[in-house]
């Protein structure tokens, strides 16, 4: 190492603060399952046991298991499935999370060798699409029936759950006629007696009314179902809705029973290593903006990252980041220093194709990625750096860290701002610098530090209740098969979400009348409409197969970060024809763009509208359809495309930052800056689809109780 380099890692060291985490152990069972056969060597962990025992009562609808990431939640959810013919649908909020858990089930099936030989099976929105070109099938229904009476065990995604339960994939004309509304959903929950939902919390109240609305449907259809929530912080929403609307539950916390213990002394009793030592480190002065994480990884990129791996020979590592620019940007820069060692460098984001995606996991010394990683995936990992956004975002990601053994050391950076590091180490926190502390002790102070974010708990009263009204109607159509099903529906919906489906229905209407049916199509949807997705032709990695290339993603994150250039939608489709894919796919995108690159530095623009009425809209405090919206220094064309497209929205009078501080919004809310004049600070602020829902529930009281309304 440099006299230079040396300077630096010193100067390094004394710019931190550095604790040390003790390993955590967890508690056996206290004594074996009846009936359950393990493989050999195997014994469960005590919120196993109890995961199983739950599952298995029937006064119990619903399970939580609160275990800490790495003490084997997926084993707890799926022992059911490989002791029992216990079919199973499976939820996970990322693509990544899926393929990583696909790995794990294969691997209990060959482990425990079922005797029903369940056949697994992954399954989104690609996937399906995939399907049903291959087989010539007629539709996504039809694919998805084909799948569902083809796999005892279907990991899919939350999304595709709602939209089964939302009726979505039915074959009818403008008159409603065609499909009974119970073909696909009836089918599917009779074929499954579990309903899995992996690392639910890091959704927030639009996905719990949908989740509960679903719930309820399969409730008053079906019998004897369970449903098992696998989240370290269950939401106290979903639990007060489960209560209100007569569905049991039980927290499985292994937290409050003492089953994790710090001493290692403890292995010689049975209890189980889940996460080994780990010293986090903390940089004192990065700045609360969007570069302060990025230029800290470039300028310790030498001294603190690659230095890591030289000293460590056989480390594996990951980074993860809140900007996919800032992975890209930092990519080959890292890639030139690693490859003078032989060290291999990865990306993980939104935009990595699947094959590189799967090197990351399997191949990479070192993966850098965005939140696609953070989520649940299994890391065989001893070196960690990451950003966070929340409290909740900084336990997920810390939680990659420690999962496995036979490492040296264990080294975590936590890329925080500034304010929130001399929070943690003030004089008032339990945290001192150069201590050992336990992880549940550690865990519980994140939160103190962090301002609190909004969950947005009238949302589903608000807005929630529109697709209860929409469910209520389907049940009322099918009095034959299920007689009581709308009215005990009606009334435990009432309950839960405290709303009236007839006001409800009044809305509907209202919006129906209006021709403003695109907020009744956002308030349906699971995570918001892709009203603003633009489908992207990638150039930036030379390697990447033909049919990878092809890829969507958010206009306003494309504004920021990337280096474009216009493409005509035959052109692209063209493409995507040579390339063997589904058009379907990106036939609804707002434009059709080639990525060149990343910028370095992040582009100003703000969404501008010219309209006479924008006074009039920024103060009436309701949700519009609006067109005529235009881009700042964009390609005019985008600008065009956006103008002829109406938008669900909401323009709120103050500007972002105000509402951002005192409302509590996530760090990644979808609102940004608008005017009617081209100025560089834009006063007003807009937030498109669900963003808008979610905003208008929070500041629609602001005004005068005349002027509050729904719709434009």
């Amino acid at each position: 190492m440099s006299i230079h380099s040396s300077l630096k890692q010193e100067s390094l060291i004394v710019d931190t603060y550095s604790i040390t985490l003790k390993p955590v152990y967890s508690c056996p069972a206290s004594e074996p399952l009846q009936g359950v056969t393990l493989p050999p060597g195997w014994t469960l962990a005590w919120h196993q046991a109890e995961t199983f025992k739950a599952l298995s009562d029937p006064n119990i609808d619903v399970v939580f298991n609160t275990a800490m990431t790495g003490d084997g939640k997926s084993l707890a959810a799926y022992l059911k499935a490989m002791t029992g013919r216990n079919y199973t649908l499976a939820m996970y909020p990322t693509n990544e999370l899926a393929r990583d858990q696909q790995r794990q089930v294969q691997n209990y099936k060959t482990q425990f060798q079922p005797d029903y030989d369940p056949q697994i099976y992954r399954l989104n929105g690609s996937i399906l699409d995939d399907f049903i070109e291959t087989n010539q099938l007629p539709s996504r229904q039809q694919a998805l029936l084909n799948r569902t009476n083809n796999s005892e065990i279907l990991l899919t995604n939350p999304d595709i759950f709602h939209y089964i339960h939302d009726f979505r994939y039915l074959r009818r004309n403008k008159d409603k006629k065609g499909d009974n509304a119970d073909k696909l959903f009836r089918r599917i929950d009779q074929n499954y007696k579990f309903f899995i939902f992996d690392e639910f919390h890091v959704f927030s109240s639009p996905q719990i009314a949908s989740v509960m609305n679903a719930l309820l449907l399969i409730k008053h259809t079906s019998v004897d179902k369970k449903f098992l929530f696998l989240s370290a912080t269950p939401s106290e929403i979903l639990q007060n809705f489960l209560f209100k609307s007569g569905l049991k539950y039980r927290i499985i916390d292994p937290v409050a029973q003492g089953a994790y213990q710090f001493d290692p002394n403890l292995v010689t009793t049975g209890w189980r290593p889940i996460s080994q030592g780990i010293n986090l480190t903390f940089p004192k002065d990065l700045e609360p903006n969007f570069r302060s994480g990025y230029d800290w990884l470039v300028e310790n990129s030498e001294t603190v990252i690659l230095n890591f791996f030289l000293n460590y020979p056989g480390s594996k590592g990951a980074i993860i980041l809140n900007s996919i620019a800032s992975v890209y940007k930092l990519l080959p820069k890292l890639r030139e220093l690693f490859e003078l060692h032989n060290l291999t460098v990865i990306p993980n984001t939104s935009l990595t194709g699947e094959t590189e995606k799967a090197k990351s996991i399997a191949e990479a010394d070192l993966v850098i990625g965005t939140s696609t990683i953070d989520i649940g995936v299994d890391f065989n990992i001893n070196f960690l750096i990451f950003e966070a956004a929340d409290a909740g975002n900084f336990i997920q990601r810390f939680g990659r860290l420690g999962r496995h053994p036979n490492f040296p050391i264990y080294q975590a950076y936590a890329l925080i701002p500034n304010f929130l590091v001399a929070r943690l180490f003030s004089e008032k926190s339990p945290l001192k610098a150069n201590e050992d502390y336990d992880r549940i002790t550690f865990t519980q102070t994140i939160p103190s530090c962090w301002s609190f974010v909004n969950q947005f708990e009238n949302y589903p009263k608000r807005w929630g209740g529109i697709q209860s009204a929409c469910v209520h109607i389907e049940l009322g159509r099918m009095k034959n098969e299920y007689p009581e099903a709308a009215n005990d529906f009606k009334r435990d919906i009432e309950s839960a979400f405290g709303m009236s489906l007839g006001h409800k229905y009044g809305q509907i209407k209202h919006c129906l009348n209006e021709k403003k049916n695109k907020i009744i199509q956002e308030a349906r949807s699971f995570r918001g409409s892709s009203q603003l997705d633009c489908a992207l032709y990638d150039l930036t990695n030379p390697e990447e197969p033909e049919k990878e290339r092809f890829k969507t993603y958010h206009l306003p994150g494309i504004l920021s970060n990337f280096i474009i250039e216009w493409m005509e939608e035959k052109d692209f489709m063209k493409k995507v024809e040579i390339a063997g894919l589904p058009k379907k796919r990106f036939e609804n995108a707002l434009c059709y763009l080639k990525l060149i690159d990343y910028r370095e530095v992040r582009e100003n623009w703000h969404f501008y509208y010219s309209g006479d009425d924008f006074d009039e809209i920024k103060k009436s405090g309701k949700v519009q359809v609006l067109k005529g919206l235009e881009i700042t220094n964009s390609i005019n064309a985008i600008s065009r495309a956006l103008y002829r497209r109406g938008v669900v929205c909401f323009i709120s009078d103050r500007d972002r930052s105000y509402l951002q501080a005192k409302l509590g919004l996530p760090m990644q809310f979808q609102a940004y800056g608008i005017d009617n004049k081209l100025d560089e600070k834009p006063p007003y602020t807009i937030a498109f689809g669900q963003s808008a829902l979610m905003l208008e529930t929070l500041i629609w009281c602001w005004k005068p109780k005349e002027d509050e309304g729904w719709i434009c």
